[in-house]
């Protein structure tokens, strides 16, 4: 998983979506070249539409993984599993999610903001640690004063990441892993007039300037 997200460079968010809205963004994702795509729990209905996701993925045999955000309980996180989940991600670090995703082989990443908390989520196990809310807990010069004396933090900023070139290349200059972003790529308004033929050209666009970023 480690692999897929530092090569993608980012992990879109897509969340309160409907079935058919979810499909449309299941299809144009995989279509695109998007890897792997995270659906944040937020909705009452959050498990009947990943549900559906996930049999979406399968029935059509789609090239992408489906991580599931906004977990904040280890009964949560069993749930999801149980439904079809390849990795959990958290605003928080929770040694029983945590716990419970090493035994079951389920890809974890926690939320930090401190420097403490990072190396907790690190010491817990986690590979990649998910910096929330990044811009507000110092924005790229944060990455790049808490990395000089651990250069080796493997860090996916949230929060504040947006579709500028210069902001992506701030978050990838300081030694990011890869970026999250979600209301920066699909709007409420997109989503509510949402189609393949839009979807497609969000993604396509996603992956052409987080290339140039990058360089």
């Amino acid at each position: 998983m480690y692999n897929i997200l530092k090569t993608q460079g980012v992990l879109p968010l897509v969340t309160q979506i409907g079935i058919k809205t979810a499909e449309i963004i299941l299809q144009s994702a995989s279509d695109s070249g998007i890897k792997i795509i995270e659906f944040a729990a937020r909705s009452p209905d959050a498990k009947e539409v990943f549900a559906q996701m996930v049999n979406f993925r399968n029935t059509n045999n789609l090239n992408i993984k489906l991580a599931v955000g906004s977990i904040l309980t280890l009964n949560d996180a069993e749930g999801y599993h149980k439904l079809g989940a390849d990795c959990i991600i958290c605003p928080h670090t929770d040694p029983e999610i945590g716990n419970y995703c090493f035994k079951n082989n389920l890809y974890w990443i926690p939320g930090a903001a401190t420097l403490n908390e990072i190396i907790h989520a690190n010491k817990l196990g986690a590979e990649i640690v998910k910096l929330f809310p990044a811009d507000m807990i110092g924005g790229p010069n944060y990455i790049k004063a808490i990395k000089a004396p651990f250069p080796n933090l493997k860090l996916m900023p949230s929060g504040g990441v947006t579709l500028e070139e210069n902001n992506l290349k701030s978050w990838f200059k300081t030694g990011a892993v890869c970026v999250g972003i979600g209301s920066h790529l699909f709007s409420k308004e997109i989503l509510l007039q949402l189609d393949y033929n839009k979807s497609y050209e969000v993604f396509k666009n996603l992956i052409s300037i987080v290339e140039k970023s990058k360089k």
